[in-house]
């Protein structure tokens, strides 16, 4: 928040306060802070730029530059092209003079991203989440592992100034407690934030897996700059990340978009609990398909051959091949999935009246998925938002962590 320009005292008196100057130290952070963000935007560029951008004084920005090249955020990379007078002397934002990191608790895999100030990739990580290794500490330890592999890859070891790892369940981001995952292992009310900083040694945030996807993907992918969206992940499980007026939403107690406990029509009511997944996740998750797929090849007398071992996107990717064998069958898989989803999609719309969805996960990003989704949506009258697939892929987590991270450090970059 930008500092004020006047601040409010109360005399003695009791007369009305009267404005009162802002202290010149808190000037000389607002104009630096305004400064960097000027370079972070627009490097290289000389002061008379920024003088320029900025409306600052030059004896202001020449101050101000001083500062910030002291904190090691700024340096000079030479003389830039004169227009007819003495070549400027440019400045450039020093990306690399810290780190950010990003993970993403999969049920099956543990991914990690190392970037720099610019949020550009510098390292990558990633390890199998195997029996015995789903647990908090198992996890915790992981990370540690991934985080000093990515460092030193990159040249960074003791730059990485913070961190933030989704989880695949309910996640209170305030006080960083994972309330439960399912999908992982004795992951019930986990500390993690407190388990990660003191394991890590650097600031964490905690998160939902699949906000950060939708952060992720408002932030540089297909819902860039978009105010009401939702993001519907379909992998391992199920779920949603909702933006509402431009903020992302998490609801009174942190289960906003566990769209995995939606019921599915037809299905017995049941009880939802923390401990267990939901109905729609049992369904249209990925194990829900797969198991789906295996009832119909039983039907049909299909026992052997490589029909029975196809994961839930193989499935997808024969019911888009027209002259495969058993694309009939691999198609009413599609149109039963298709069809649970546009119903999900439908309550979510009349909820929250997103103009956007976008699909994503290994299931959930499929263009016949897509296309057969939107089949069925188009039968409404109303709760049709445009659906679109992810254009940032399993990235979108590690992408969403990252501008998490950048925002979190953003106010302690001044020395």
């Amino acid at each position: 928040m930008p500092t004020p320009l006047l601040t409010q005292s109360t005399p003695a008196s009791g007369e009305p306060p009267a404005p009162e100057a802002a202290r010149p130290t808190h000037l000389r952070e607002a104009n630096c802070r305004a400064l960097l963000r000027l370079l972070r935007k627009s490097s290289p560029c000389s002061k008379a730029d920024l003088v320029r951008s900025s409306g600052l004084s030059a004896p202001t920005v020449a101050a101000a530059i001083a500062q910030l090249a002291e904190c090691g955020l700024v340096e000079p990379i030479g003389e830039g092209k004169s227009s007819g007078g003495r070549p400027p002397d440019l400045l450039q934002f020093n990306a690399s003079h810290a780190y950010v990191a990003g993970a993403d608790i999969g049920g099956t895999y543990l991914r990690m991203m190392l970037a720099d100030l610019h949020g550009q990739t510098v390292a990558t990580w990633e390890a199998r989440l195997g029996a015995g290794r789903k647990t908090p500490s198992a996890v915790v330890s992981l990370l540690r592992e991934g985080l000093k592999a990515m460092a030193e890859s990159a040249n960074a070891v003791g730059r990485v100034r913070h961190i933030t790892v989704g989880a695949p369940g309910i996640t209170d981001v305030r006080n960083g407690v994972v309330k439960a995952a399912p999908n992982l292992q004795d992951w019930n009310d986990v500390p993690l934030q407190s388990l990660l900083e003191s394991g890590l040694g650097i600031d964490a945030t905690v998160e939902n897996d699949v906000n950060l996807a939708a952060v992720g993907e408002r932030a540089r992918g297909i819902a860039h700059d978009a105010r009401d969206f939702v993001f519907i992940a379909m992998g391992t499980g199920v779920g949603a990340g909702i933006y509402v007026e431009g903020s992302l939403h998490h609801g009174a107690t942190w289960s906003a978009g566990e769209i995995g406990y939606l019921p599915v029509a037809g299905m017995p009511r049941e009880t939802m609990r923390l401990e267990q997944t939901g109905q729609l996740e049992r369904v249209i998750g990925g194990a829900g398909i797969e198991d789906a797929w295996s009832e119909a090849l039983q039907r049909e007398g299909i026992i052997e051959g490589p029909l029975p071992k196809l994961r839930a996107s193989q499935i997808f990717d024969l019911a888009g091949e027209p002259t495969a064998d058993s694309h009939q069958l691999a198609m009413e898989i599609v149109g039963t999935t298709a069809r649970i989803l546009a119903d999900a999609i439908g309550i979510l719309g009349l909820l929250y009246d997103p103009k956007l969805v976008v699909l994503g996960g290994g299931v959930g990003s499929h263009g016949v998925l897509r296309a057969t989704t939107e089949i069925f949506l188009q039968e409404n009258e109303l709760a049709q938002p445009l659906l679109r697939t992810s254009s940032l892929g399993k990235q979108a987590q590690l992408f969403g962590a990252i501008s998490l991270s950048l925002a979190a450090i953003e106010a302690g970059l001044l020395c």
